[in-house]
């Protein structure tokens, strides 16, 4: 189950092919910065969702609606995410990408790799599963959904220190932890 859970999360935190190398070259990201990239990433990362699991899940399933008023709040939460999310693409990118690049031409790039990524990530069977755990998660405020995603990754990284497969961040610790 703990997989089951990690894997829709992922879907959240949008792990790349490149997080080995990514890791390695960045700096640790507060838990903050990585909040704002969880909640900018999130509506492309549900449009993924939908599109790969239009043709598994019932035409009501939760992630198939376009008009809920959550996806509205999730869509305004982006937009107001997008400073500090770019900072967490420039600390994953690290040094391919020349410190002079403004982020804001950029920008175009990210929103079309998020869904193109997760697209070829998502597993049909798992449609079900992930339509759960977006309806049961859907009442959460964003900034409560985006910290949650957080905090599943840094659980999830504990396990990945000697693996190959670890996740685009490097969040820092915070002093309680």
């Amino acid at each position: 189950m703990r997989k089951k859970i990690t894997y829709v999360s992922a879907i959240f935190v949008m792990l790349n092919a490149t997080a080995a190398q990514a890791q390695q070259n960045q700096k640790c990201i507060s838990p903050e910065t990585a909040q704002s990239f969880i909640t900018y990433v999130l509506p492309g990362a549900l449009d993924a969702v939908r599109k790969q699991c239009a043709n598994n899940l019932p035409a009501d399933a939760a992630i198939l609606q376009l008009d809920s008023p959550q996806l509205e709040k999730y869509q305004t939460d982006s937009e107001k995410a997008w400073p500090k999310a770019s900072v967490a693409i420039r600390s994953m990118i690290g040094d391919r990408l020349p410190a002079e690049m403004d982020m804001d031409a950029f920008r175009p790039f990210v929103d079309a790799m998020v869904p193109a990524f997760l697209s070829q990530e998502i597993k049909t069977s798992d449609c079900p599963t992930i339509n759960k755990v977006y309806r049961l998660l859907e009442p959460l405020p964003t900034v409560n959904l985006a910290s949650l995603t957080v905090m599943l990754a840094q659980l999830g990284g504990k396990d990945e220190e000697n693996s190959s497969d670890k996740s685009p961040f490097n969040i820092c610790k915070t002093p309680s932890e």
